[in-house]
């Protein structure tokens, strides 16, 4: 997946290479596993297995701002809808607008195709504000995670 020619934005995407496991599962355990406490337990191995998962669909790419990797995300696209599953981007990265970018740039995208952008988010992350900012409402509940849809 790459920008497409209508504006630049502010990264680009690069395919997932095999060394890149610890680089995403970094991000991944760093952002979620705090999210973990009082709410499931945390298992190393079933999420590294999930992240795996993830890596090797052909939806996963690195994010590159400023000519360096900062984050990973995983979208999967159907007739009808975007869904990001994942996002992930590095602490240094993180509250100088990239997501923000990113997120208006997939919601564009699903404009212009006439479809529904859907993310899951889990009730206690913050990144939640974002999205809501951003006009995502929630529109399906389980006991950890919401799916928000623009």
């Amino acid at each position: 997946m790459a920008p497409d020619a209508t504006s630049t934005p502010p990264f680009d995407f690069r395919r997932v290479r095999g060394n890149d496991f610890d680089f995403c599962w970094g991000l991944y355990r760093e952002a979620l596993q705090p999210l973990s406490v009082g709410v499931f337990a945390w298992d190393d191995a079933l999420q590294q297995r999930h992240v795996r998962e993830a890596l090797a669909d052909e939806g996963a790419s690195v994010l590159v701002s400023e000519g360096s990797d900062a984050g990973w995300l995983h979208v999967s696209e159907t007739r009808f809808a975007i869904h990001l599953g994942h996002l992930y981007l590095r602490p240094e990265k993180r509250n100088q607008g990239l997501g923000t970018a990113f997120l208006t740039w997939m919601s564009d995208r699903a404009r212009r195709k006439a479809k529904d952008f859907t993310l899951d988010v889990m009730k206690n992350n913050r990144a939640r504000l974002l999205y809501e900012r951003l006009g995502f409402r929630p529109v399906r509940s389980s006991a950890r995670t919401i799916t928000l849809r623009l």
